[in-house]
């Protein structure tokens, strides 16, 4: 008996379960205009400047002027700045309220590299928070604090107070999307979570592209309604602590068993359920984790007090009392599902995060995910902040970018389970490499209408290919962890994508200068990363492993294949 079970006598797809699904992906759009907000916003292509006598000497948007001085017959040219400053056409954008052009340019750059560098921050804060706190607390506290940042940052008129507000944006927004993600799945049965994945994937891509419809249905106005909208899109987090529930499987985990009364109290009237035997059932989970206390209590039978540095014979002496009486009120076979659970308990280890460092297997594959999470990272924002620079318009580029992600779901579900992890991102890879190599070369050799039109579809093709490498990974990579280490492990494989994503910003002022460039680089790498699948082991149909012992098995069955 365990909480998959409670959950499956609710009802898998229950409708107490169902609307707190549909809740979750509600908040999906706040979660995604953090950092990419800032391509309507910053926007910086539509200045224009004011060269006055060297005006017949420049060009239109260039950022210097060359002046020819004629010495004795002998014509010098020399390169300077435009002296009178820039004239800015169209709405106001950031770019032209805070002059984040030409020199100045990386400074916009800059604030998404912040917003990035918060997410960070927050994804390795909250999720400890979150697993002491419970995701209720962690979750509506920093849907709060995230929507009034946006609304802030639409108002403040300097430039260094809206950077530090992008950071904090960063910081809540990652409160919030790992806790909201980790509460989707933890309120479905094992059996559940791969459809889970599924919508919530295509509600994420969903939630993208809504970026660009407000972006495009304000582009009249100044940026600041952009941002000011974006904040108040979240304004329902204000009843986010009343709508939302607590995870039954937290509640339980961490012996708040009346509140997990409460939740199946809950959810089996919305259900239309019999509570009274779901609640028998949280009965035995009970009397199993009390047996899990007391399995980990000293040889005396005594415990650890934490708060008093002493032991407390007589709790652990109640507590085994109460659990005993419990199992003794249920049949031998719940009994035999107890011993089973504390059996498998028992192959667990205490293993911290510098084991990944101590173990040459399990450093190995955690360097090549890392260059992995690495370098989707670098191509997924970087291709999306690009968006400005296409040809063609920005808003529409920018929705493409987002929509195509939802065929790579469909083609993640067709091919995994059939092909593997291992050859599915493979082939996502391959798919992207060569989608955005042939986009840039073709950008380099042609510059007509049509050409132009093929380097956008190639590019968009790039896309889906990285969004379906990056579904494989997030699945693939807890796999190749032992249980203990599984969360660690995954977080250090995302911090990587974080810091590709403090780079991927600078993407767009490369391609200013060098259109074909950012294709180049993000197709190359795209295409070599896949050689590092060699060394990596399959996990497709295998159980996850529990402690080292199981992960050295995985290596040890790829070596034999070889």
């Amino acid at each position: 008996m365990d909480v998959d079970d409670i959950l499956r006598s609710l009802g898998k797809y229950g409708r107490f379960q169902v609307w707190q699904f549909i809740y979750h992906q509600l908040c999906q759009p706040s979660i995604a205009y953090p950092v990419l907000i800032y391509v309507f916003i910053g926007e910086s292509l539509v200045h224009q400047r004011v060269l006055h006598i060297y005006l017949c000497c420049s060009k239109h948007q260039q950022c210097d002027v060359i002046i020819k001085i004629n010495q004795s017959g002998k014509v010098l040219e020399e390169k300077v700045p435009c002296p009178n400053g820039y004239e800015f056409s169209g709405p106001e954008t950031t770019a032209s309220e805070w002059g984040l052009v030409c020199g100045s340019e990386s400074l916009g750059s800059l604030t998404t590299t912040v917003a990035v560098f918060g997410q960070m921050v927050g994804a390795g804060l909250f999720t400890a928070l979150a697993d002491k706190y419970g995701r209720l607390l962690i979750c509506y506290t920093n849907f709060i604090a995230m929507s009034a940042c946006y609304v802030i940052a639409a108002v403040v008129p300097w430039f260094s107070v809206f950077t530090i507000l992008r950071f904090f944006t960063g910081v809540f927004s990652q409160g919030i999307g790992l806790t909201m993600v980790t509460l989707s799945l933890e309120i479905f049965p094992a059996e559940s979570r791969g459809l889970v994945n599924f919508l919530g994937s295509i509600t994420w891509a969903l939630a993208l592209s809504s970026t660009a419809l407000i972006a495009y249905l304000l582009r009249e106005f100044s940026w600041r309604y952009t941002m000011l909208a974006s904040g108040l899109v979240g304004i329902h987090s204000l009843a986010t602590r009343w709508i939302l529930q607590e995870s039954p499987r937290w509640l339980i985990a961490n012996r708040k068993y009346e509140e997990a009364r409460e939740w199946i109290k809950r959810a089996a009237k919305w259900n239309k359920k019999d509570a009274s035997n779901i609640l028998a059932d949280l009965e035995l989970i009970i009397a199993r984790n009390e047996m899990k206390v007391i399995a980990s209590s000293h040889p005396d039978g005594s415990t650890l007090n934490k708060t008093t540095g002493v032991n407390s014979a007589d709790d652990a002496t109640e507590r085994k009392e109460e659990s005993e009486k419990l199992v003794c009120n249920n049949d031998d076979s719940n009994h035999e599902q107890i011993e089973k659970g504390l059996e498998s308990m028992d192959k667990e280890e205490n293993l911290t995060i510098l084991d990944i460092f101590r173990h040459r297997q399990l450093l190995i594959a955690s360097l090549l995910m890392w260059i992995i999470w690495f370098v989707n990272g670098l191509a997924y924002y970087g291709i999306f902040l690009t968006s400005g620079t296409m040809s063609g318009n920005m808003y529409l580029n920018f929705f493409l970018n987002g929509i195509v992600e939802i065929p790579s779901v469909f083609l993640f579900m067709f091919t995994i389970d059939r092909y593997g992890r291992k050859a599915t991102c493979v082939m996502f890879h391959v798919i992207a490499g060569l989608c955005l190599c042939a986009s840039a070369l073709l950008m380099y050799l042609s510059d007509t209408p049509v050409a132009n039109g093929f380097v956008q579809a190639l590019t968009f093709a790039g896309k889906f290919g990285i969004s379906g490498s990056y579904l494989t990974i997030f699945l693939y990579t807890p796999e190749i962890y032992p249980t203990n280490l599984r969360v660690i492990g995954t977080g250090l494989a995302s911090l990587a994508s974080r810091i590709a994503g403090m780079i991927s910003p600078y993407a767009g002022m490369f391609g200013t200068y060098i259109p074909w460039g950012p294709g180049v680089v993000f197709g190359s790498l795209a295409v070599l990363v896949n050689i590092l699948f060699l060394w990596l082991p399959e996990t497709t149909g295998k159980e996850l492993p529990n402690t080292l012992d199981d992960l050295n098995k995985f290596f040890e069955t790829k070596d034999k294949k070889k």
